[in-house]
């Protein structure tokens, strides 16, 4: 078994701004400056709502107004109607916004946002504190309130930018992946999975290969939910989710490469659910994707190929079955890593005299990583995957 960790790092832009800059000593590796208002310039600042906001966002920004003034800083509520040549209806470079408003700083939090995201954040010299909808907005202004106007002394910088859903590296949730490659059916099949799952309490997904039976019903773990279920006649795959973690988008599988000149054998499929997580909103794909052991590397190649590609943009994680990487057929790890997966662990099965692993989970190697691995004895793979930052 091999575990592999692949992280993504983006440099973090800083925001800068003509007034209210205090910077680090500069070397001749070019320290960028960082933006950090002090009490004095904030209490300088305008809350600014949008002209036609209704009441719950009115009353939103009328509460960042109060818990300023019970800080000790009374700070002006005003609007974003303005007019060119008077004074009182200027656009200023002091202002909080809260909400949606017609400044393009808001706009420019906005777009950084997923939809299901919120927050505060410095842009400029202007603070935004804001979400998509009224519901995000409220908690934008709440955790503004308790991070930012509690603080003694009161001071806020490009640092303090807050995101609800924002996951840095070895912070963010660990989703727990079962994958097996069972040989029982129906009553047999579930009461399998519940071990599975007792012996793993932190695993919320479970992938199970199965051989095909016409009455293979079986019991769903108490707490757990199909998000899909198909056969081809010969195995079954059934993905289980955790119903306190996810909720269920869609499923189906695919026939890949399913050519005329194609052999039942040289085809590979891929069986695949999309989840929403409850803790982000975001959505990933679980996938179970079959690759015969016996075709061609260049067969292979294009259905692995064939199987990244229809996850699209969404996070994915891979579980493989007869993949059969670095063995009698080759397809390397680099092959998949053209398509931007890696294999984060394989477990290797002995075939004609070679080694060719069995099961492998791929992974997107620039937004998932794996924390932990391990495997029993009866083709058991069990991976903490992790998101990493972005």
């Amino acid at each position: 078994m091999t575990l592999r960790n692949w992280t993504a790092c983006v440099l973090a832009a800083v925001l800068t701004a003509l007034c209210f800059v205090s910077c680090s000593p500069g070397t001749d590796g070019g320290s960028a400056p960082s933006v950090t208002l002090t009490a004095d310039e904030l209490s300088g600042y305008t809350i600014v709502r949008s002209d036609v906001a209704d009441d719950p966002l009115t009353r939103c920004a009328m509460r960042v107004r109060d818990a300023a003034e019970a800080a000790g800083y009374k700070l002006t509520l005003t609007t974003d109607f303005y007019r060119e040549g008077v004074a009182s209806f200027q656009i200023l470079d002091t202002e909080i916004l809260v909400g949606e408003t017609n400044r393009p700083e808001t706009a420019e939090f906005l777009d950084s946002l997923a939809p299901w995201q919120w927050g505060y954040a410095l842009v400029g010299t202007k603070i935004v504190i804001a979400g998509h909808d009224i519901a995000g907005t409220q908690a934008a202004a709440d955790a503004f309130i308790e991070n930012i106007l509690g603080r003694e002394p009161l001071s806020f910088s490009d640092t303090d930018r807050y995101v609800y859903g924002d996951v840095h590296e070895g912070t963010g949730q660990v989703w727990g992946i079962l994958t097996c490659d069972a040989e029982e059916v129906g009553d047999a099949l579930g009461k399998r999975a519940e071990s599975l799952l007792c012996a793993r309490e932190e695993a919320c997904i479970l992938i199970l290969r199965s051989p095909y039976a016409e009455d293979g019903t079986m019991d769903v773990p108490e707490g757990f939910a199909v998000g899909v279920d198909k056969n081809d006649g010969i195995r079954r795959i059934c993905i289980l989710y955790r119903t306190a973690d996810f909720t269920f988008s869609s499923g189906d599988a695919i026939d890949l490469l399913n050519y005329p000149n194609l052999t039942p054998a040289e085809r590979g499929s891929l069986v695949y659910t999309v989840l929403r997580s409850r803790a982000t909103g975001e959505k990933m794909v679980f996938a179970a994707a079959s690759l015969p052991p016996d075709t061609s590397s260049a067969t292979r190649l294009r259905v692995v190929e064939g199987f990244l590609g229809h996850t699209g943009s969404l996070p994915a994680v891979i579980a493989g079955f007869d993949l059969g990487l670095d063995g009698k057929h080759v397809t390397t790890e680099e092959d998949c890593m053209g398509f931007g997966y890696a294999a984060a662990v394989r477990i290797a099965a002995e075939r004609d005299g070679e080694e060719n692993p069995s099961l492998s989970l791929f992974l997107p190697y620039e937004e998932l990583a794996a924390s932990a691995a391990s495997t029993d004895a009866d083709g058991v793979l069990y991976v903490g995957m992790q998101k990493t930052k972005k």
